[in-house]
């Protein structure tokens, strides 16, 4: 019976990947052809020196959201690079294309013993959290230096700002004291280390728009500082991955466009950016699923 039990679920499993890695793989290739401009259009946009910038601001920002995930599993159990990266870039395939990330969550749980499940919820959120913490930062920076020149349109989501602020509010009292717990669960240098490593990978990230946007005849800081405003105004946006996209590059149309950038140079950029940073990733997370060794 057991056995029985065993066989019906490694075929379960195994169906998944393929539905997964079908679901993703689709939605890659839809969005890559019925994009608005042409592979010329993109090509006479890039440089081989911006293209060379791109893969490593890309690589970068990749790298360091493995060591975060890496350095908060070592909380309670040893994991190499290589096996962190496994767990990041699957997981990252199933919250693609699952509501607000969700599958991101469950895949990593399903990589540890049950017993593990609240502890790996929890440790991935506190990544997430840092790393919203630092849109924050920056993103402030980013609002006040422009808050003349943006588009008022980008603020419109303010009922949906407030009544997320609400629920935020009413969850962190109800479970403030485990809250409380598992932060002091986590050493004080883990703390610490998903900080700077957040700041890393958001300059990695933003770095990589830069590159894209970059014109001599318009201000850098103005630049850098739309960038900065664009994810702190996406973040705050009920975002499902799939559409990560179009909401990105609606809210930079609003915060770019008026400081000198046109939308036909905007929206390559934002596409650039999504194969770099959702396209390449999921399609890496999909193959590798079907990658076991012994230490996987």
């Amino acid at each position: 019976m057991l056995k029985s039990i065993r066989k019906h679920l490694s075929l379960l499993n195994r169906i998944l990947k393929y539905a997964v890695s079908f679901a993703a793989l689709f939605y890659i290739g839809y969005r890559i052809v019925t994009i608005s401009f042409s592979a010329i259009d993109i090509y006479t946009f890039l440089n081989p020196v911006s293209f060379l910038l791109i893969v490593i601001c890309s690589f970068g920002n990749w790298t360091f959201e493995i060591l975060k995930w890496k350095i908060v599993i070592q909380t309670f159990a040893p994991i190499s690079f290589k096996k962190a990266a496994y767990q990041t870039l699957v997981a990252f395939t199933y919250g693609l294309i699952t509501p607000f990330n969700s599958g991101n969550y469950l895949k990593k749980i399903l990589f540890y013993p049950k017993k593990n499940s609240k502890q790996i919820v929890f440790l991935n959120l506190s990544k997430g959290v840092y790393q919203m913490l630092t849109t924050l930062l920056f993103g402030s920076w980013g609002v006040y230096k422009l808050i003349e020149k943006i588009d008022t349109r980008a603020f419109n989501q303010k009922t949906f700002l407030i009544a997320t602020a609400l629920v935020g509010i009413v969850v962190g009292f109800i479970f403030r004291k485990k809250i409380i717990q598992h932060i002091k669960s986590i050493p004080i240098n883990v703390h610490i280390q998903l900080f700077v490593f957040s700041v890393i990978k958001f300059i990695f990230f933003s770095f990589l728009l830069m590159v894209l946007l970059h014109q001599s005849t318009l201000n850098t800081t103005e630049l850098y500082a739309g960038i900065c405003a664009v994810y702190l105004l996406s973040s705050l946006l009920p975002i499902l991955n799939i559409l990560d996209f179009a909401i990105k590059g609606s809210v930079a149309l609003f915060v770019l466009n008026p400081i000198g950038y046109s939308q036909a140079s905007i929206l390559i950029a934002y596409f650039i950016l999504w194969i770099c940073n959702h396209a390449a990733p999921a399609i890496t997370g999909s193959l590798l699923q079907f990658y076991t060794s012994k230490e996987n």
